[in-house]
């Protein structure tokens, strides 16, 4: 099973994760995971066309995906930080669809919290510790962004929910 995960923001976050099954249970591995930064300083359309570029490069190169899922969104702190999500939004989806894909599979912030961590209430540091400790990874590997790790988080809540992997 191949699961693509998204964090959506203007900054977004994608992870691949591969599940196996083995006698053993299911194991769990990081096929690839990216984030890009966009800035403040361009216009809205420059900014999505970048997010775009990059959920159409992930799909081109890691697919085909069993599962799409994203964190669900449904307001911002503001008026302008709603629209611009639902921009980065519109822009993956965009992305996605050129290869036929679409999101499938929407979790709340507060569900991925607490079932990668056990707190729904868990900070961004608390999620990547989690992170690391659910896919093994070592010491030396690091995460561009938080977006990076809240999109493997959002992959792994998926799979916990479903019951693919044990809590």
């Amino acid at each position: 099973m191949r699961i693509l995960a998204i964090d959506i923001s203007t900054n977004p976050g994608f992870a691949v994760l591969d599940v196996k099954q083995l006698k053993a249970g299911a194991k769990v591995s990081l096929v690839h995971v990216t984030s890009v930064k966009t800035s403040t300083d361009n216009p809205d359309s420059q900014r999505y066309s970048y997010i775009e570029a990059l959920a159409t490069m992930v799909a081109h190169e890691y697919s085909p995906f069993d599962v799409i899922v994203r964190e669900h969104f449904t307001k911002g702190r503001n008026k302008r930080s709603t629209q611009t999500v639902f921009g980065a939004w519109a822009a993956i989806d965009i992305g996605l669809g050129k290869y036929g894909y679409k999101v499938t599979e929407e979790i709340t912030p507060s569900r991925v919290k607490l079932l990668v961590t056990g707190d729904g209430k868990a900070d961004k540091d608390k999620v990547e510790e989690h992170v690391r400790k659910w896919l093994k990874l070592p010491d030396d590997f690091t995460f561009k962004s938080d977006d990076e790790s809240d999109a493997i988080g959002i992959g792994l809540a998926y799979l916990i929910e479903k019951g693919v992997i044990a809590k």
